[in-house]
This record gives structure tokens, C-alpha cells and sequence, in this order.
């Protein structure tokens, strides 16, 4: 029997909340990269030093663009290919560059969204992303990889596996792209209700942890409304603006009760959290 405190268990059993968690990030940067992921896959993994230095430059220049940006690597093991890939999700889009090898992508300057337009291939079907990298969160592996089978025997090559998204305690994680949202807690017998959320162009509100591109707090309040949220209008005052295809709508943000949390399967300590506490107003008079 495994007598293991496994992270994710303890924070379901203490009913912390997902929304509002997400990692905030304005560009994602996922390439493909199938040997062993390490502890921390990003800084050591076996890339050329060419290719780390282009990789590295590329997240530097997001950086001088006051761009939130989130490099990943992501992996099909079941897939035996001489491509490459790598995914940019930027402004509400997913581009998608396939070589042989690594050596075409050196030639690309991300930031430029010509180069998105010119070289890219632009992805509109939803593409699945689940944590599984056991060596950064045993949750990663013991609970995402079971995610990630039932989702590839559902959307079959659009389901892939990344390195760490941020929240080891919410697993199974799950980045949807070019949708922009994150969610946690995608156990397998979750998965064909999630996906059908997902597929119909839906955010599966029992999963949500936020949408990537917002702050904390609007991602809260996204969690919260009943219909799409097409825009973040403001967060100002304890509330957020966001607009809907009904008009806009302002909800009521501000700080739930605290948890303490173990926030890693190594972590010894607890460390505490506040979650978020969000309460629609009325739909505006005007809206129509």
C-alpha cells in the first residue's frame, strides 16, 4: 500500500480553490523535446548550447517587451517522428513551426509577429497540455499521465505532455491552447466532460484555474459569471470589469479565508495561501 501524503490529495481534502491560481503569462513558448526531463527540465537538459542561447534570447526579448512570458517543453512519446515542433501562444492565438531537428528555429525572432504570419501555422482546434514531469512533483506524474492518456485516446494528436505549469497541488494540470486557460483536477474520469466543455468552445468552469492572461482577481471573477468573457475591462477597487457578449460585467473581488497548504510532494513546511472570494453584480442596465 502506498502510505505517501501525495501534495494534490491534501489539498483537495482541505477544499482549497483553484480559481484565481493560474501563473500569470502573456506568451507561451512550448517546444518539443522528448529525452528525460529533469527536476528543473528548462535550465538542465541536454540542448545544444546554440539552441539554449536562441531559446534564452527569445524569453529575453518578451521580457524587454513588458511580455509575461513561459517557456515549456512538450512531448508525444507515443509518436515517432523526424519533426520538431514548437508551439507560440501570443494574443489569443496558437502558431505552430515544424523542422527536422532544431536548427531551422535558430533562424526565427519571435517577437516579431510577422514571423508568426509568415512561417507559422496558425492552430484553431483546442491542443491539450498536461504536467506530467514526476521529477519536478511526483503529483506531475502519478496523476497527469493518467490525464493525458484518456485525453489522447479522446483528441488523439492534440493532446501533449509539458514540463511544469506552476500548482503541482491542483493536479492532473491541463493548459488549453489557444483558449488561454489553465485548469487543475482533470482526473481521467473527468476527462470526456471536460473535453466536451472544452471542444463546444466552453471554459469546464469545475476545472477552471484561471485564464492565463489575466491577474489573480479576474481570473476569480471569470470563474464566477455564467456566460463568456470575451475581454478584462478593469480591475480597480475591489472589482473587475469584464466584458461579455451580454454587455459588461462587474464582479466583486477580494480575499477569502487563508489556507495552509503543502504546495510540493518535497516540501516539508506549509506555506500560506488566500483564496479569492468573487460575487457577480447585476447585469448593467444597458447592456442589451
Amino acid at each position: 500500500m502506498d502510505e505517501r501524503e501525495y501534495c494534490s490529495d491534501r489539498c483537495l481534502a482541505a477544499g482549497e480553490p483553484m480559481a484565481g491560481t493560474a501563473p500569470r503569462v502573456d506568451v507561451w513558448l512550448l517546444l518539443e523535446y522528448a529525452p528525460v526531463w529533469r527536476r528543473k527540465a528548462l535550465a538542465d537538459n541536454d540542448l545544444s548550447a546554440p539552441m539554449g542561447e536562441w531559446l534564452q534570447a527569445q524569453v529575453q526579448a518578451f521580457d524587454a517587451l513588458g511580455l509575461a512570458v513561459r517557456p515549456q517543453f512538450v512531448r508525444r512519446p507515443e509518436i515517432d517522428t523526424d519533426r520538431t515542433t514548437l508551439f507560440v501562444a501570443r494574443s489569443g492565438g496558437l502558431f505552430r513551426f515544424e523542422s527536422v531537428g532544431y536548427d531551422a528555429m535558430r533562424t526565427l525572432d519571435l517577437k516579431r509577429e510577422e514571423t508568426l504570419a509568415e512561417r507559422f501555422t496558425r492552430i484553431e482546434e483546442p491542443t491539450y497540455f498536461v504536467c506530467t514531469n514526476g521529477q519536478r512533483d511526483l503529483c506531475c506524474a502519478r496523476y497527469g499521465l493518467p490525464a493525458y492518456r484518456e485525453l489522447r485516446a479522446l483528441v488523439g494528436g492534440r493532446a501533449w505532455q509539458t514540463t511544469h505549469v506552476g500548482g503541482h497541488r491542483f493536479a492532473p494540470n491541463v493548459v488549453v491552447l489557444p483558449q488561454g486557460v489553465l485548469y487543475g483536477r482533470v482526473h481521467p474520469d473527468e476527462v470526456p466532460g471536460f473535453v466536451a466543455e472544452v471542444e463546444a468552445g466552453r471554459v469546464s468552469m469545475p476545472h477552471v484555474r484561471g485564464r492565463s492572461a489575466f491577474p489573480p482577481e479576474a481570473q476569480a471573477a471569470e470563474a464566477v459569471l455564467d456566460e463568456p468573457v470575451l475581454e478584462l475591462v478593469d480591475t480597480c477597487g475591489g472589482g473587475v470589469v469584464l466584458r461579455t457578449p451580454k454587455g459588461e460585467r462587474r464582479v466583486c473581488v477580494s480575499q477569502d479565508r487563508p489556507f495552509d497548504i503543502v504546495a510540493s510532494c518535497g516540501d516539508a513546511e506549509t506555506k500560506r495561501v488566500h483564496a479569492f472570494s468573487a460575487r457577480p453584480s447585476p447585469p448593467s442596465a444597458s447592456a442589451p
